[in-house]
């Protein structure tokens, strides 16, 4: 189930940069962060919180998204000592350690570059957090020309990711394509004013997406070299 009728091969030619989130849209991650929370919460001490809520807060900065869950979301001393578990219970959990590409990105990212594209990083992880990504995946760092993190601009859906990558780059926003899994990223793209392309691989089903009113739809990021 798709919805990208021939509109989305006529917007990819006409684009001049791809700006893609992390989780969900590129790596097998979901599960990952889900338990990572769930781990975190429970060291803490505090009310679980259950898949669906953890996943509504993904595409955020893991500040907010920590803040947000939490039984009094306005108290911060607790937001930032949740927050820094969270980052302490992650480095120390070997089963939800390491970057799960889904297959055949490195190759659709390949000829996305080849065909001339610029491409982008838009993820609300950290800089560390994609760091440690661009470290398990060594071609990104010749594959991505243009990262902007969570902690480098307002968190999704503000549109200052975007921005910013809009600006390094120097193409204009109606040349842009944002590829993402998250009703935060379509929200995101939908407020840059650039083109959108939502993947039911991660957060979203396919439904979400389209009741989200997502300009085109694919189940995952390779199907884009159909469209080539």
């Amino acid at each position: 189930m798709q919805k990208e009728d021939e509109g989305l091969r006529e917007c990819l030619a006409q684009c001049r940069l791809l700006a893609f989130d992390v989780d969900g849209t590129l790596t097998d991650s979901i599960k990952q962060i889900i338990l990572c929370f769930q781990r975190t919460f429970e060291h803490a001490h505090l009310p679980i919180p259950d898949e669906d809520a953890i996943k509504g807060t993904i595409g955020m900065s893991l500040h907010l998204g920590v803040q947000s869950l939490l039984p009094d979301p306005t108290d911060e001393r607790l937001g930032a000592e949740v927050t820094q578990l969270y980052r302490d219970t992650f480095a120390v959990s070997k089963d939800i350690h390491g970057t799960n590409l889904f297959p055949d990105v490195l190759e659709t990212l390949r000829q996305l570059k080849a065909r001339g594209y610029i491409l982008a990083i838009a993820s609300g992880k950290s800089k560390v957090g994609v760091q440690r990504v661009f470290n398990d995946i060594p071609e990104f760092n010749e594959l991505f020309s243009l990262v902007c993190t969570g902690d480098m601009s307002e968190s999704k859906p503000s549109p200052a990711m975007m921005q910013y990558i809009a600006a390094k780059a120097e193409v204009p926003m109606d040349q842009i394509m944002g590829v993402g899994d998250a009703l935060l990223d379509i929200q995101m793209f939908r407020n840059a004013r650039c083109h959108e392309l939502g993947v039911f691989s991660g957060v979203c089903d396919y439904y979400a997406l389209e009741d989200a009113q997502s300009e085109f739809i694919l189940p995952k990021v390779t199907d884009l070299r159909a469209y080539l």
